[in-house]
Formats: C-alpha cells, structure tokens, sequence
C-alpha cells in the first residue's frame, strides 16, 4: 500500500483539478498500470516510474457537468489475447459504461473494446461500482428504485451484473429474492406484499459505498441516509441492517473540540457529522466504519459493538480507510487550516473593521445581530446604496495537512508499550497491573524521561526492582547537575554493599535492587559528610562495627559471578564518585562546581585513564588540576610523576608549575633525598578496595600506562614513586634540553634549572652556566637566533667567548665585555680554576693577529688606575699584551702598539717578582722593537712587530731588511736629500745597535753606501764615492760635509770595488742601448775607483765594446752582451753584417780585446780574428787580403788557422803559386793526421805546376816519388802519408836532395 500511495503521488503531482473529491484511481490485477480519472472524465495511464502512458479523453464534457466523472474505475485480467495487457471499465455516474483494451511495453496503447448503459435500470445515474473476480460480477449500486416486486436488494439500488463474451456484455443477474418472488407468481396462490413508507420526503435514498468481506461473502453497503446494510454474495439477500440512530456512537463528537472555540463553532449542526462515510472490511466478522465526524471504529457484523473499547478512534473530520492487511489498515485524514489574517498595511474605516470583525465573532450568532444583518442586505437590494452593501470579506487561504495514518491490531504488551510510548503512564500502569505486566518498564521511562535529582531517585529509580537495570543507571548515567550526580552514585553505593552481597550468596534478592535495611531512602540523606561531627561520628562507628559483622560473612574467595558483577559495579560507583570529588576540586570546590560542572566533561573524565587525564591536564597546563590528581590519586600518578611533568608544552614558563616540581633535601642519614608529595584520600578506603576482595574481583589488572612511554620511551627510566636524587639530576637535565630543542625558549629552559638548584638538586651547574650563555647569545646578543643548547654544548668555550662577543660594536665593546663576557668568564673560572685567563687570553690573542683595535679596549680598562679592571692582574696584563701585539699581523697598527704600551704598568708598580721582571725586560725589548718598527714606518716599509722579533737574530734577514730600506729610500721620487741619507744612516745604525746586533757596523755602512750606488742618481753616486775607498792607496779623510760632526768609517777598497762593480752590472744588464742612462750611472760607479783594477777595466772596455760592436751594425742588449759565453761570436756577427770587415783588421781586433775573445790568450784571440777575417777575403775572393791576414795567422802561429791556410793554398784563382806552396805548408804541419795524405797531394799537384812552369825535372820526379811513396807507406802507417809538421817553406827548398822516405817518416 505504501508502494501505491508514492507512485500515485509521483504521477498525479503535476496534474490539476477542480473537483478533486471526483476522482479515481485503480491498480491493475499485477500492480503495472495505475489508471486514474479526473472530474470531467478524462483517464489518464501511468506506469510504475510515473511516466504517463496513454490519455483517453470522455466522449463529452461540460464545466460543473459530472454525469462523466467516473462513479468505477476498474482493472480486469484479460487473458484473450496476448496483445492486450489488461481490460478497463470506466463507468461514469451517468450511467455509461467502457471496456478498453490496453497494453504496456514497445506497443503500449488503448482500444475501445465494448460499452453498455446502465441508464434504462438507474435514471438517476449510478454512484457506486466494483467488480467480484470470483463470482465474475459487477456490483453496481445507486439510487433506490425499482417496483414493489421487485427483491429488496434493487429497491435499495443495488444489482449485480454478469460479464458476458459478446453483446450485451452484461446481464443483471436476478437476487434470490428475486427467484423466489418469480416463482410465487408462477404458483396458486399470491401473497400480496405490502410497502410502508416511514417518510413522507420525495427524497431517494441509495447506496454511494460499498466494499467486499476478505473471503468475498458479504457486501458492506452504506447508504445516503447514512443506514448500513450488509449483503449476502451472490444472493444479494441482506443478512443484516442498521439505521444511523440505531448505530451504536453514531452521535458522539470528539472531546477536543469541546474544549476548543474554534471548533465549537464548526460543529453547531452536529447532524452534519453523524453518517457513516466509509467502510472496509477488518476481517470477515468485523468491520471498520469512519464517520463525517472523524469517529473510527472496528464493529462486529453482527452487533456493531466498537471492538477497540469504550472509545472510538478520533481524527479529523471524513476520513478515508483502507481494507485490513497483516493486522492493519491505513486511514487518510486532511487536517484543514485557515491562515492567519495579514496585517493591514492602510488603515481602514471603522465599519469595515466592524463588519469583518462582526463576521468571525461569537455575536454574529445571536438573534440581533442577525436581525441588523437582514435589514441592511434589504436595504442594499432595494436601494443599491453603499451604506448598506454588506462588508467584503477578504479571501482567506485554507492549508489542508494530509495524513496517512496506520492502526494495527496488537497484545497487551505491545499496548502496554506504546501506552508507554506515548508517555500515558497512568494507563500503563493499569495495564501492568491488569495483566501482571512488568511496571519497572514504566518506571524506567519516567526515569530515563526525567532528569536526575533526589526527587526522580525517590519517585522512580527506587520503585525499580531489577538490580542490573539500576546498576547499569546509576554507572552510565551521567547527570546534569553535581549534585544530581552525587546522589545517582551513593544510591547506587547503598544498593552494592555487604546487604546486597550476603543476600546474593544466599539466593534470597531474586535479582532485585536490596538496599541497607537500617537506613530508609526518602528520609535518610546519602551525603553522610554533611551531618554533623558529633552523628557523623557515631554513625561511622555503628556503620564500621556493622560492616565488620558482615564482612564475617563473606567467604571473597567463593564469591559467585553475580557476587564478583556486583563488587566491580562497586568498585566503578566508588571510583567515579572519587573522580567527582575530585572534578568538584578542580572546579574550585562545591559551591563553584554547581555553576561550573559539564556533565559531558564529566562523563569523559570519570571513564578516562587518570594517567591520561594527568597528561591532558599537562598538556594544558593545568597546574591546579594536576596538583589536585597528585594529592588525590598518587597511588596511581606518582610513579609517573616526572614522565607527566615531562608533557607540560615547553613553551609554558617552569615558575608556573613550581609546586609540581620535585624536591629534594636532606633525610635523618644526611643525604640529600626526595620529599615525597603530600598525599590524601576523598574517603576511607571501602571494604571491596582491600586487597582480599580486589584480588578475586580483578585478578589480571592490566597496565592501562604504556601509552604514556610510546612516544617517548626515554622516559620509561624515570618511572618511580621514590626516584633517587641521580634520577631527579637527570630528569632536570634532559627536560632543559627538551625545552630548549623543542621550543627555543631558552628563558623556560634556564627558570627550569634554576628551580631545581633551588629545590636542592645537584649537578645543575654546568647546564646553568649552559643556559645563562646561551640565554645571553639569544635575548642580548642576538649574534645566534638559531643556536640550540645541543650546538652550544658542542662548541668549545673559546667559541663560546667568541660568540658572545661577535656582534659587538666597538662603542659597545667595553659596555658588552662588562656585561656579557666577564660574566661568562667568571662562570668558566667556576667550573675549572685558571680557564678564564686561559679563554681571556686565546680571545685577545687570536682577535689581534687580524686587529688591536678591540683588544686595546680591554687593555685601556685594565690600566692600574682603573677601578674596575678587566684584566686585574698586572703579570697577567703585561704577558697578554705583549702576546697580543707580537701576534698581530698587519704592519698599519704601530700606533695601537704604541698605545696598547701605555697601557702597561711602569717598573716598580706594585709587587715585584721574579716574573714581573722578566716581563718588564721582555716589555723593553718590546719598546726596542717598536722603535724599529717606527723606523720602517717612517721610511715606507711597514712591518709588524713580529717580523722585527723574529728577525733580530738573523743575519740574512736583518741584512735583507737594511737593504730593502735603503733601496726604499732610494727609490722614492723625488729622491730624497742628503739629510735624508744622514737621518737613514743614523737610522741604520740605531736598529743595529738597538735590535739587530748580529749585523756589524760596517755592514750597516756597506749597505747603505751599495743603496747609494743603486739609487739610480748621479747624486747618490757621488755621494756613495765620499763613502768609499776608491784608490788602494787613498787615505781615510772627511767624507762629505754632509757628514760633518760625527766620524764615519768608509768602505774598505776591497769591498768598495765590489759594491761598484756589482751596482756597474746592475745598471749594465739593465741598459737597453749604449745611450741608456743606466749606461751612463754604470760608467759612473766604475768611474768612482781611481786606480781602475782589472775588473773594473774590464767592465769599462766592455762599455767601450758596446759602442763598435753598434758601428757594425750589430743589434745587441747590453746584457746579452754579458751574457753571450762565446764573445766570438759577436765578431762573427760583425764580420757578417759588414762586407768589408776583412779590410778593418786594427778596428776588430781591438772591439776582440775589449769583449776578451779567448780571455787574456792574446795569441789565440789575433788567430781567432785574423780567421775570421781571412775566411771573408777568401769568400769575396780578395786573394791577396786573405794571403795577408794569413800571413799573420802563420807570423802569430796559430795552429788552428791551417784550414784557412789550406782554403787559399788549394785557390786555383790565386795565382801567387810561391805564396801558396807556402800557406800549403804551414797547413801541412798545423793539420790534424787525418788531413796530411789529402794536403800531401795537393802540396805535390802544386809543385808539379811550379816544375812545369820552371822547367825543374827534379820537382817533377819529387812529384812522382812522393805519390808513390805515399801509396806503399800506407801500409806500414795505416793509409797516411806523415809530412814534417813545422818544416818552413824555405827549408823544403833548401833540402831537395833529402830523401823523400825519410820525409814522411
């Protein structure tokens, strides 16, 4: 039914109509199709979604004309062909009938299939129809009719019709009264029948309901007299009839209106709400009437008695009601509402607002005012005057509310229960008490329905016998209010004690709630803690004395499960009022928690672990409530005291929860130990929570704790109720560092340490002294925002130092030294004796190896008349400061030295040692050092400090140092005065006497007198000459006026030769030309020796040799010149770049002096050059040139010259055959071995052509005998031919007879 009713919302929402109340709807046999009819007709058909399927319009249709409307709609199952799915018949109050054929799915349509008229049996139209599948009839009913012989059932207009195949499709099947009649006719006698009219009125009654019994026997009728009738199918013989005044509460009218205003005046013709309106059929004995009224009831058939009581079933007025199904019906009620009037915007006259005002007043029913209402309406009609016209009533808009209701039949338990449901106790508990029902079911809702206090625990919970029940109430209940919440746990204390656990062992409670029998609950209070002391006391001592009797009675060792449920309710009662006790503690006490108290707070912190609602707490820096779970729960939290403390957030300062903090001090044994907390109890300790009881009720307990170590398994070894005082170390130590790790609040961090030094705890110092330095770093400093205790404590304390002081400016730098590292060197000095000269004197000196600017600060205030001394020892002092300024590593600071000096104590301040002394000396030195400096400085040449201490034990150094400053000096531009010069002697000479003592005075004198000579001014070298022995035999006179008034020594010759040459080769090799000007200072220095020695000759004749070696043309750096190891060369390159060089033998000969060709071998020097230059009058076949230079070759007896010699005697174009006999001579005696047999043929072709040309047979045969005697000697000399080696040209002459084998042995 459900199902229909949302499908047939689902098609007919879009669809309007007028007359709404002339509509039907019907469902086909399978539930598929739903056809529905309007007022005028029209049938439309719709399918299970809602979609409309097919629309058959009526045949005609005039407005307010209903003749159309459907009086039955009616779905039959036709089975004639499969094309059709189903027939309907439409039959209209007009009496017209329509079969239809129609069909679902891809060909879904429509097709009439027959009519028929109903018109010829009811003129007046039918008003009724259904259909009887099992008897196949038409049920047809209307208005009464018919003729006095005809049966009952058709004068009451009621037939039944026959389907037929064909035409006429119908036919009236005759009642049984009707057969009975018909055959009294036929017989011999004739009754006459008789009619009585109890009326006079013309007005026809007839039947417009009907509705068939479940098994199809009997046919409900209700008639518009408002009689119902009942009919016996298919006889259609009445089994039984009642009027509407004989209908058992025809004329009852529901209370509610009766007390209602409103509907008093809808009910003034009660007549109106008398008929019946509907009828259905609850089973086949009885069924179910609805009247105008809204009255409901299901009567028997046969009495119609009401079967649901003394009273009907009340809704609002013409309800409609469905067939019983499964032990229910549905009813459908429309709730109709006027809407409230709206306010008017303008104001309206004074009669308007009466009239309308007079049309919905009581008064309007008075006979006055129906009399003035009469007389205006005649006046308005007669004279259409608007003084008279009635008022206007506005529109009213009507809200109808429709409801689909379902009865159904039930038990008395089911009754029982819904009167409870209903919150109809009174019945219910009548019910109970009628049919011995449970009442606690009653007393549970009122309960569950009421809130909680000591009224609703009298009135209710205490008349509640089942003891699981009230148990499970008093432990999951949470009321809302404190007190409320006290009372639901002592009441549930009283039903769990010795009493209750006695009678369970025995068997006696029946599962019943037993309370105390000497203490009656209405009269009794449960806060036992507010009677007074005196009957407090003595109540206790009754009570303790009664529970130590019955506590003989209990065996807790045989306890049963009811016994062992029944202590651990107990138990739970007793622990959630110690969690209220102590929730009221935390709310600030009583009178605080009544305003203050969350039942749902409650309710989750009652059940919850204590441990973490201690950590909760924490988290939330609870410190009061924590303080609270520690003084009321410390058997529980205690032991995990320090593991909760550890879940307070890090950003929440220390100080605020101090008097969570652990505590130590010394016990009776003098050894520091921790107090132990101050711990209390709400109550005494019952009889369940002993160990006897506790053990058999909760033998396995488990650790409900572990969550608490999770997360953090580090702090598993602080879980002890009585930590050592090692423990509490650790414990303040790594929760410092958690502090400082996870928050960066170094400030928590430090109050935390502090406290616990304050608490006694020990091994807090050196994290102290952490914390103070990193507190120092992050809130002052700000050099480290990001620097954790971890990386601190990582750092060495130098760094530390360092850090402390990074940022500071040099303004600040005294003002932060005060305040920031002082301190900090004092907490070092704490920790280890002699660290904070040690970091003090690290910190400054590795500071002034970059700069003294800031150590100088330190110094300045820790002079010995400073009040307030950085630096309080004076040793101290003067060891710092010397270390710092030798350390320093810049050469621009002497003035900071200077000044850092001052700062110093003078000699004989104070008390002195063997180490003041020492350091005295070491400062004088240091003064010594710093006048060297200071000369350095002045001149140009920056050093530091360090490089003069570590050099003035060092000669090389020393020397180079003297040089590089005299060389300085020389080298400025403008050059410097002789006063200058004085002042850098005089400078020279005060370093080598002060510092540089390795150095001898006349070095100090050679060197200056060399920067002289290497300054690169004529000057300067004159100047140098006056230092300077210049002569091996000069004597030692003034050396310059410059000079006058202090003796100074001059360089000896030796080393004055030395320093000239050595300044002459230094401007030589740096020359470019022979124009340079460093030339001219080279010839200058030399210059300056008078006596000119070898070495300085040799240097000016290779001055000398520059400017011809120019003249030929050869281009040539001076130094490569020195340079050049064979000076040979450079002849050749002259003979190479001039043609006629051979023609200058003089000129090349001496440019081969002054460069020392060979050195000092003057012999081999001539012959090297006379080579050259015989070699090049050859090549430019200048015979007789070349005969010349060699001639000289052979005069000098250069041996090495006979290739030259050999060249031209050999020349076939000199023509001089004597002077070439005779160069081929002198090539024969000077030439090496392997050439004698080559130059022995040449010497004998040349003595044939002289024999031919004198005619001389004897050179001719000496020709011959020497070619021969030198083919057969080559045996005995191994292929050569030996000639005299020095045998003159004249002597081969002379000695022609000499035997030629004698020869050339």
């Amino acid at each position: 039914m459900r199902r229909h009713l949302h499908r047939q919302q689902c098609g007919f929402m879009g669809l309007q109509d007028p007359s709404p109340h002339w509509r039907r709807v019907a469902w086909s046999h399978d539930c598929t199709l739903l056809a529905y009819t309007d007022s005028t007709g029209t049938v439309r058909v719709f399918d299970l979604m809602g979609s409309e399927l097919f629309l058959i319009p009526p045949a005609a249709s005039f407005p307010g004309d209903f003749s159309y409307a459907a009086a039955g709609l009616i779905f039959l199952e036709y089975t004639a062909s499969a094309q059709w799915s189903a027939e309907l018949l439409v039959i209209t109050y007009g009496g017209q009938l329509k079969s239809y054929l129609v069909s679902i799915g891809t060909n879904q349509s429509f097709q009439e299939n027959h009519n028929f008229s109903f018109a010829m049996h009811y003129s007046h139209g039918i008003t009724t129809a259904l259909y009887h599948s099992g008897h196949r009839l038409l049920l047809v009913g209307g208005c009464e009719g018919g003729d006095e012989e005809a049966s009952k059932a058709t004068r009451c207009g009621l037939t039944a019709w026959r389907a037929l195949s064909g035409a006429p499709y119908y036919k009236q099947v005759t009642s049984y009264e009707d057969d009975v009649s018909s055959t009294l006719r036929r017989g011999l006698f004739r009754i006459p029948t008789f009619r009585f009219f109890g009326s006079q009125s013309n007005e026809k009654d007839g039947i417009f309901r009907m509705s068939l019994s479940p098994d199809g026997s009997l046919l409900a009728a209700i008639h518009f007299s408002g009689q119902l009738t009942f009919w016996e199918i298919p006889s259609l013989r009445q089994s039984a009839g009642w009027t509407q005044e004989s209908q058992p509460g025809f004329d009852e009218i529901n209370p509610e209106w009766k007390n209602s205003l409103e509907k008093r005046k809808k009910i003034k013709d009660k007549e109106l709400y008398y008929p019946l309106l509907d009828v259905n059929w609850w089973s086949d004995s009885a069924v179910i009437l609805a009247r105008c009224s809204g009255a409901l009831t299901v009567s028997s058939v046969r009495t119609l008695k009401n079967l649901l009581g003394r009273s009907c079933e009340w809704f609002e007025p013409s309800p409609q009601v469905t067939a019983a199904h499964e032990g229910g019906f549905l009813s459908l009620e429309c709730e109709i509402k006027l809407a409230q009037k709206r306010l008017r915007l303008e104001s309206s006259t004074l009669e308007d607002d009466e009239g309308e005002e007079d049309s919905d007043s009581e008064d309007e029913s008075s006979a006055k005012a129906r009399y003035f209402s009469y007389i205006k309406q005649g006046l308005y009609y007669v004279t259409e005057m608007e003084r008279f016209a009635p008022p206007r009533k506005r529109p009213r808009t009507v809200i109808k509310n429709y409801r689909l209701v379902s009865l159904r039949s039930t038990t008395p338990e089911e009754l029982y229960q819904r009167k409870i449901d209903n919150e109809e106790y009174g019945e219910a508990l009548s019910l109970a008490h009628a049919y011995g029902l449970d009442s606690d079911l009653v007393y549970q809702r009122q309960w569950r329905k009421s809130t909680v206090s000591i009224a609703s625990i009298q009135d209710y919970l205490s008349k509640i016998k089942k003891r699981s029940w009230v148990l499970h109430e008093c432990v999951e209940r949470v009321p809302e209010n404190v007190d409320a919440a006290k009372e639901l746990l002592q009441y549930g204390l009283k039903g769990t004690d010795l009493e209750a656990l006695i009678a369970i062992g025995n068997g006696e409670d029946g599962g019943r709630f037993i309370l105390p029998g000497d203490l009656d609950i209405e009269d009794a209070p449960y806060e036992d803690f507010l009677s007074p002391a005196e009957e407090l006391r003595r109540k206790k001592e009754g009570e303790a004395k009664k529970r130590q009797e019955l506590l003989k009675k209990v065996d807790f060792s045989r306890l049963t499960l009811e016994q062992k449920e029944l202590c651990r309710s107990r138990l739970k009662l007793l622990c959630y009022l110690d969690r209220l006790a102590t929730y009221e503690e935390i709310l600030g006490g009583p009178h605080a928690a009544e305003q203050r108290y969350d039942a749902e707070f409650f309710k989750k912190f009652r059940n919850q672990n204590i441990v973490l609602s201690a950590r909760t707490y924490a988290r939330e820096s609870n410190v009061q409530a924590l303080d609270i779970l520690f003084t009321y729960h410390g058997s529980e939290l205690l032991q995990h005291r320090l593991a909760i403390l550890y879940n307070f957030p890090e950003t929440t300062s220390p100080h605020e929860y101090t008097r969570l903090l652990p505590e130590a001090s010394l016990d009776d044994m003098g050894k520091l130990a921790l107090i132990p907390w101050d711990e209390q109890r709400h109550r005494d300790m019952d009889w369940c929570e002993k160990p006897e009881c506790r053990s058999v009720v909760e033998p396995n307990s488990l650790d409900e704790d572990e969550f608490l170590y999770e997360e953090q398994p580090e702090l598993l070894q602080f879980r002890t109720a009585d930590p050592p005082v090692s423990l509490l170390t650790e414990w303040y130590l790594s929760r410092a560092e958690a502090i400082d790790s996870c928050s960066r609040q170094v400030d928590c961090a430090l109050s935390l340490v502090r406290l616990g030094k304050e608490r006694e705890i020990p091994g807090l110092e050196e994290l102290c002294d952490d914390l103070v330095t990193l507190e120092t770093l992050v809130y002052e400093t700000s050099c480290e925002l990001n620097l954790t205790l971890r990386d601190l404590q990582q750092l060495n304390d130098i760094d530390k130092l360092r850090l402390l002081m990074k940022n500071s400016s040099e303004e600040r730098y005294v003002k932060n030294a005060y305040q920031w590292m002082v301190p900090y060197l004092h907490r070092c000095e704490s920790q280890k004796e002699g660290s904070a000269n040690t970091l003090l004197w690290e910190y400054l000196v590795t500071m002034s190896k970059e700069d003294l600017t800031l150590p100088l600060k330190i110094f300045q205030h820790s002079k010995p008349d400073c009040q307030q001394k950085i630096i309080g020892d004076h040793d101290q002092l003067m060891s710092m400061a010397l270390e710092c300024i030798y350390t320093c590593e810049r050469d621009d600071q002497l003035s900071l030295c200077y000044d850092v000096l001052e700062c110093l104590p003078q000699r004989g301040y104070g008390t002195e040692t063997n180490l003041t002394r020492t350091l005295h000396d070491q400062v004088d030195k240091l003064e010594k050092h710093l006048s060297v400096a200071e000369v350095l400085e002045k001149h140009g040449l920056q050093k530091p400090i360090s490089y003069v201490r570590n050099s003035q034990n060092s000669q090389e150094e020393a020397y180079q140092l003297m040089v590089k400053l005299t060389r300085h000096t020389g080298r400025k531009n403008p050059p410097v005065s002789e006063n200058l010069w004085k002042g850098l002697l005089q400078d020279l000479l005060d370093m080598q006497q002060n510092v540089y003592t390795c150095l001898e005075t006349d070095t100090c004198y050679q060197v200056f007198t060399e920067s002289l000579l290497c300054s690169s001014r004529q000057e300067n070298i004159g100047l140098a000459g006056q230092m300077m022995h210049c002569s091996a035999v000069s004597q030692d006179i003034p050396v310059s006026l410059a000079f006058r008034g202090k003796a100074h020594s001059r360089v000896s010759y030796s080393k004055s030769v030395e320093l000239v040459l050595a300044a002459a080769r230094e401007y030589f090799n740096s020359s470019t030309t022979l124009t340079d000007n460093c030339m001219t200072l080279a010839r200058s220095c030399l210059q300056l020796i008078s006596d000119c020695p070898p070495a300085v000759q040799e240097e000016l004749d290779l001055i000398s040799a520059l400017s011809q070696l120019e003249e030929f043309g050869v281009k040539i750096l001076p130094l490569q010149v020195r340079l050049r190891s064979d000076r040979l060369s450079l002849i050749e390159e002259c003979v190479g770049q001039c043609p006629t060089a051979y023609k200058q033998s003089p000129t090349l000969l001496g440019l081969a002096s002054l460069l020392r060709v060979a050195g000092d071998d003057e012999p081999k020097r001539k012959g090297q050059v006379l080579t050259l230059l015989a070699e090049q009058a050859l090549q430019y076949h200048d015979y007789k040139a070349s005969y010349i230079h060699c001639q000289d070759l052979m005069a000098t007896g250069y041996s090495e010259g006979w290739h030259v010699c050999c060249q031209l005697g050999q020349c076939e174009g000199y023509q001089d055959l004597s002077a070439r006999q005779e160069l081929m001579a002198f090539a024969l005696t000077h030439c090496p071995p392997a050439s004698i047999q080559t130059l022995l043929a040449a010497s004998s072709s040349l003595q044939t052509q002289v024999g031919h040309l004198t005619g001389d047979p004897y050179l001719q045969h000496e020709h011959r005998v020497t070619q021969t005697t030198c083919v057969g000697s080559q045996t005995s000399h191994g292929g050569m031919c030996m000639a005299p080696a020095t045998l003159p040209h004249t002597e081969l002459h002379a000695n022609k007879g000499i035997n030629l084998t004698q020869l050339a042995s």
